[in-house]
């Protein structure tokens, strides 16, 4: 039995929290990218994470089939997972962050953090309002 928040929300208070929860994933990857900028051989990554903002929202991605042994096993890469970023070009040291688009990467995923963080903040507010008028 759904309850009164369950509706009154529907699935998008657990689409914005997992969408908060990857976007710190992503802010972690992107430090730890800024902190190893001056490390020899070292190589930028990111998180990649749509498959599991569509299953926090419901949605199906389609079922994929592995025609061939030498295919990545998708069913298992719906969750986030570190991926190599190959934004920046290779020193000679073998490093490949470039603190200049990293540092764009950081401000963009705050954005994206704020935003979900206000939208989740105006739903509680928007429960908290119905709650306190007796809706």
């Amino acid at each position: 039995m759904r309850t009164f928040i369950d509706h009154f929300l529907g699935d998008k208070l657990g689409g914005l929290t997992k969408a908060l929860d990857l976007q710190m994933k992503r802010h972690e990857a992107i430090a730890s990218n800024i902190s190893n900028a001056e490390t020899p051989q070292y190589r930028a990554v990111d998180v990649t994470f749509a498959g599991e903002l569509k299953k926090a929202y419901g949605q199906s991605s389609g079922e994929l089939v592995k025609t061939n042994g030498k295919h990545m096993e998708l069913s298992e890469n719906d969750s986030s997972h570190l991926v190599p970023d190959y934004s920046g070009a290779t020193r000679a040291d073998g490093n490949n962050v470039d603190i200049d688009i990293q540092m764009a990467k950081l401000a963009d995923t705050g954005i994206k953090y704020s935003i979900a963080a206000n939208l989740v903040r105006r739903k509680m507010q928007s429960v908290r309002d119905a709650l306190m008028q007796g809706i």
